[in-house]
């Protein structure tokens, strides 16, 4: 973890080198969603992505080759967390990426959410600031647009998929020993892997992407009591409001759920069933 984050801060001072360079963006987002049985959840984001040439050469395929270096944070009401990616371009169609973070969580009794959680005796209990989420990561993306081969403003059809291999812990768990971040369901210290596709299209409207989207994981890949095949299944709609500020509406279904509270392990549904609604608000700079 400390060679993947020592790695990271490298890429991002060589970045700064080259400045010449170098162009910057930035994003800010706001997540709000309502799940099954009602419940809410909401988070703010920003990030900020230094872009630099990286292996160009001539061609569609070359000529735009680059490396990208992102910094991000985001807030919830129980949790922050920070992470930084690296993504490689070594052709238009495919990215590589290497990246890791770090993040804590705290109680909010209000509305009985706890942003850390460490099994004691066989059920979890909070431990709100009592230690460190981590995590790093490595992903490759093959992706491509029909419409940088077809002329005209509806002939965009994007299609992407995503295959990664993280690495997640929390420093207070002992090995084997459950815990649960940010509410995202029981886990233990080790390696998993998900797959993410999207088939999507774009128009020249203000509702300008509609798709769908189908993510899989599985964790504790290497270990004998690794997880079922777990997976989500969403569709997709993006508004552009007014330059700069876009809002992409999901409904999410899945095949899992939490088993319960106490113990917030995910178990397979009977049936892939509803799992949230979430809207999500982009301003880009």
């Amino acid at each position: 973890m400390k060679k993947t984050l020592s790695l990271l801060l490298v890429l991002f001072a060589v970045t700064l080198t080259l400045s010449a360079a170098v162009t910057g963006s930035g994003s800010a987002k706001l997540t709000a969603a309502v799940g099954n049985g009602f419940s809410v959840d909401a988070k703010a984001d920003v990030s900020y992505t230094l872009k630099m040439p990286m292996l160009e050469g001539d061609g569609p395929l070359f000529s735009g080759n680059n490396l990208k270096v992102k910094a991000h944070v985001g807030v919830s009401p129980i949790a922050v967390t920070g992470s930084i990616d690296a993504v490689l371009t070594p052709i238009a169609i495919a990215e590589i990426s290497l990246g890791g973070g770090a993040g804590t969580g705290w109680d909010l009794p209000l509305m009985s959410l706890e942003g850390l959680r460490l099994d004691s005796a066989g059920s979890l209990a909070s431990d709100q600031l009592g230690g460190l989420y981590y995590f790093g990561r490595a992903g490759i993306a093959l992706q491509f647009d029909t419409g940088a081969i077809l002329s005209g403003d509806w002939s965009s059809v994007l299609v992407r998929a995503y295959h990664e291999l993280n690495y997640q812990g929390y420093s207070n768990a002992e090995a084997a020993q459950a815990w649960e971040y940010e509410t995202g369901g029981a886990a233990v210290n080790g390696f998993n892997c998900k797959g993410e596709y999207i088939l999507a299209y774009q128009m020249p409207l203000p509702l300008n992407l509609v798709g769908a989207q189908f993510e899989w994981y599985i964790n504790n890949v290497f270990d004998s009591d690794r997880s079922p095949l777990l997976y989500d299944v969403s569709a997709l709609a993006n508004i552009d409001i007014i330059d700069h500020l876009s809002l992409l509406v999901v409904g999410q279904f899945s095949n899992y759920q939490k088993k319960d509270k106490g113990t917030s392990e995910l178990v397979l549904r009977d049936a892939v069933g509803f799992k949230r609604v979430a809207v999500i608000a982009t301003y880009s700079f």
